[in-house]
């Protein structure tokens, strides 16, 4: 199961269940996950935290959660079939180790708990070091969970603070290669905006009309928008739409530019 706590006025920390613990993606701050923690009838603890980039609002409530006294457990935790043996393990991006990570990954590695597993992908862009993590339950392996920070949203993708267009551009080609089925997890509920920009752009495509209508009102009923199917996303997001990179970057100009 995967859990959502509100933080700040728009971001998501993601929290993935297993076997009695719960790993904690993009703390931002602490005040909900440890009510939470402390409001359950039965034990749970904090497995790990997951880290996409170092930007404050992903990475703040850190040193609380670790400082916590539902901080580690006795899972078996392993990172490239290596035994991870840290109280609390923090996985993330190098640049991230001054804010608390202890394990530095990158694309390619794989964190294994039990049958589960943590694919991580490199997608830089929205900053110079920014990584996803590709989940796999053991119960439905078949539809992955990516946890993809600031990089993709519902209905748009992240502005460039520290890392480069380019990168930026291929980072959301490698998403759109995912399994169809893919459920994305971002950090922020930014999909109403983006997809009211979507159809400014693109007035004559139904399918990005007909998702703002629904998505309207879901948010004028304060209901969440995330996760969104990555199926969903390649016919409705424009970043994900794009035939090369000139035109990624005049719709991420545009975007930058536009007043809302």
């Amino acid at each position: 199961m995967i859990r959502r706590f509100n933080a700040f006025s728009d971001n998501y920390i993601w929290g993935i269940e297993i076997d009695q613990t719960i790993w904690i993606v993009d703390p931002g701050e602490s005040d909900e996950v440890l009510k939470f923690l402390e409001d359950l009838k039965q034990h749970c603890s904090i497995g790990a935290i997951l880290v996409t980039h170092r930007h404050y609002d992903h990475v703040g409530g850190i040193k609380d959660l670790a400082n916590s006294r539902f901080a580690g457990s006795d899972l078996k935790i392993s990172l490239n079939k290596l035994p991870v043996f840290n109280e609390l393990p923090i996985f993330g991006p190098a640049d991230c180790q001054k804010y608390g990570v202890k394990h530095v990954v990158s694309n390619g590695d794989i964190i294994n708990i039990g049958d589960n597993s943590l694919e991580i992908l490199d997608i830089p862009g929205h900053t110079e070091q920014h990584v996803g993590y590709l989940f796999r339950s053991a119960d439905d392996p078949l539809r992955p969970a990516f946890f993809c920070g600031d990089t993709l949203f519902g209905g748009g993708c992240g502005r460039v603070l520290g890392g480069s267009l380019v990168d930026l551009y291929e980072s959301i080609k490698k998403i759109s290669k995912l399994p169809h089925e893919t459920l994305v997890y971002c950090a922020h509920e930014y999909t109403e905006a983006n997809l009211k920009f979507a159809r400014e752009l693109f007035p004559d495509n139904p399918q990005i009309s007909e998702r703002y209508g629904q998505v309207k009102k879901d948010r004028e009923k304060l209901l969440p928008t995330i996760p969104t199917e990555l199926s969903c996303e390649l016919k409705t997001n424009p970043y994900l739409t794009c035939k090369n990179f000139n035109e990624f970057r005049v719709i991420r100009t545009s975007k930058d530019n536009w007043k809302g």
